[in-house]
């Protein structure tokens, strides 16, 4: 695997804020070509800054202070040097683990995939658009003609992160980054897209850099690993040797959090009468109209649905990227219109209630969106976000509303600090947490949680987790937690729902689904679910 010359060769870089605060200390690594180095760590560790670092995109006020970046025999990075800016998508690509705040959304995805082409290949854009389409069907995405036409804020978070894989290896690099590549999918396709750029890899003579917090992951696709902590390299080494033999107590924390046991299941279930009722909800989507005149066909995403959510319990919904689930849980809350069915909140229709009667169940009822940065205002300091809907519903006095969100912060594993700054100096994860504390700002009874742990590192995944069962218990909450980690569901959720293609096809206690599932999709869901000694196993078995 080891080569005379690396492809990336980092060395001693250090990374500090413009008032000399220290972001990462010397740090040196290197990827060689076919291979897959993993950048492993928890949320503000400086895994993304120094890939940031290596793509000459630090953000403002932050700047390289130390080291050299040497790609190919060439350097393109160093204090005193510009970065070397055609490298730069052509032969080194990255992608983002947001692609909601990394695309353009004003331009259809197939035409963003093409302009990178178009730049870097010279093609024309017609064989441009059709290499793009090419590259969705690559990456998964069914029906590519049509989706190739929509714009970014109309995929589900699954499929946006599809789009970027697919912009990022339209030119074929020779060291692609991907930061959390596969954070936002389930677990079928997150096999899918890793495989796939396992292949692309061993094609193309790439090294991928592989920045993620999944240890599974890294167990059955990375070739070393790199373990940061605080800004600092702790460990270093061959996957299985690193996995299975770790020296640094930190290492050893991140493998025993990739693995948790359920939690015992204390709180009180009532089974009289479910908090929220669905009776034969429907939803579809209008597809764009061909000819004037003629009406446009829907896609159905949501067939009748008939559901129970009772008080008390942790209900777990899981399903591929773009079944439905995230349309269920807005349609609950009232975010989505329906198109048929009902919904019953604590015995009221919500379907035939009044608008003020909506107003008033909009408190009882919150959500923790999939995408941290797209549901947070990037100009105002996160403590006041927090704050608003303290003050709009009058739920502490002035003076203690302050004492109120440092406490909501802490519950969710920040300081308090942190109130100040905007939602642009935190981390993917920690953005995460600041949505999380922001909706349980309100005292809900009601909780959807869309994807809410999936940006989060291990430890604070498990933090939250611990969390909403805690709340659970302590204030009765009832949640619906939407999610592709079958781990997590395992962990917190009495009962499990398997939705496939808008369709409920299981459901059952979480046990006796995740011991003896029934159906054919949630079997295939269950095979796919990572975990890290199997992974190793796959591993040694090639």
């Amino acid at each position: 695997m080891t080569n005379a010359r690396p492809l990336l060769d980092v060395r001693s870089l250090a990374i500090h804020t413009a008032a000399g605060l220290p972001l990462v200390k010397p740090v040196s690594l290197q990827v060689n070509r076919r291979e897959i180095v993993a950048l492993v760590g928890e949320s503000g560790s400086g895994k993304t800054l120094s890939s940031l670092a290596l793509m000459g995109l630090l953000p403002p006020g932050v700047n390289m202070t130390g080291g050299e970046i040497w790609l190919d025999d060439q350097r393109i990075a160093s204090p005193h040097t510009p970065f070397d800016t055609p490298v730069r998508g052509k032969r080194l690509a990255m992608i983002f683990q947001e692609p909601m705040t990394s695309m353009n959304p004003v331009l259809k995805v197939g035409e963003q995939i093409a302009e990178v082409m178009v730049r870097h290949q010279q093609l024309s854009w017609k064989q441009a658009h059709r290499e793009a389409i090419a590259l969705l069907a690559r990456v998964g995405i069914v029906n590519p003609e049509q989706r190739a036409k929509q714009y970014i804020h109309q995929l589900s978070g699954g499929m946006r992160q599809r789009v970027m894989i697919a912009s990022a290896i339209c030119c074929k690099p020779a060291l692609l980054i991907a930061d959390e590549p596969t954070t936002a999918l389930d677990v079928t396709i997150q096999a899918q897209i890793l495989t796939l750029l396992q292949e692309l890899q061993q094609e193309m003579d790439m090294g991928i850099l592989l920045i993620t917090h999944d240890l599974s992951v890294v167990a059955r696709y990375a070739d070393r690993a790199y373990v940061m902590h605080q800004g600092n390299l702790v460990e270093q080494g061959p996957v299985a040797q690193l996995l299975t033999h770790p020296q640094e107590p930190y290492t050893r924390k991140l493998i025993g959090a990739s693995q948790p046991e359920p939690r015992e299941k204390t709180a009180e279930i009532s089974f009289d009468a479910p908090l929220v009722r669905l009776r034969g909800l429907t939803k579809s989507y209008p597809q764009a109209q061909r000819l004037p005149f003629v009406p446009a066909k829907r896609q159905t995403v949501l067939f009748p649905t008939t559901l129970d959510i009772r008080r008390g319990e942790i209900l777990g919904l899981i399903g591929e990227s773009g079944s439905g689930k995230t349309t269920l849980g807005r349609a609950i809350i009232g975010l989505t219109d329906t198109d048929s069915g009902d919904i019953e909140f604590d015995g009221v229709s919500l379907t035939l209630a009044s608008q003020g009667t909506r107003q008033k169940m909009r408190r009882r009822a919150q959500i923790i969106f999939q995408d941290p940065y797209a549901s947070l205002n990037p100009k105002i300091p996160i403590g006041e976000q927090i704050a608003e809907p303290l003050r709009v519903y009058k739920l502490r006095p002035a003076a203690l509303i302050q004492a109120r969100v440092e406490e909501l912060l802490k519950l969710v594993g920040l300081e308090a600090h942190h109130a100040s700054r905007l939602p642009g100096a935190f981390s993917g994860g920690q953005r995460q947490r600041v949505a999380i504390a922001r909706a349980l700002a309100l005292e809900p009874e009601l909780l959807v949680a869309d994807e809410a742990v999936s940006a989060l590192d291990l430890s604070v995944r498990g933090q939250i987790l611990a969390l909403l069962d805690q709340l659970r218990q302590q204030l009765g909450l009832t949640v619906l937690f939407i999610s592709h980690d079958l781990a997590a569901v395992k962990q917190v959720c009495d009962r499990v729902v398997v939705l496939y293609h808008g369709k409920i096809v299981e459901t059952g206690e979480t046990a006796r689904v995740l011991r003896a599932p029934q159906h054919p999709y949630t079997q295939t869901l269950l095979a796919a679910a990572p975990d890290i000694t199997r992974a190793l196993q796959l591993r040694q078995a090639g």
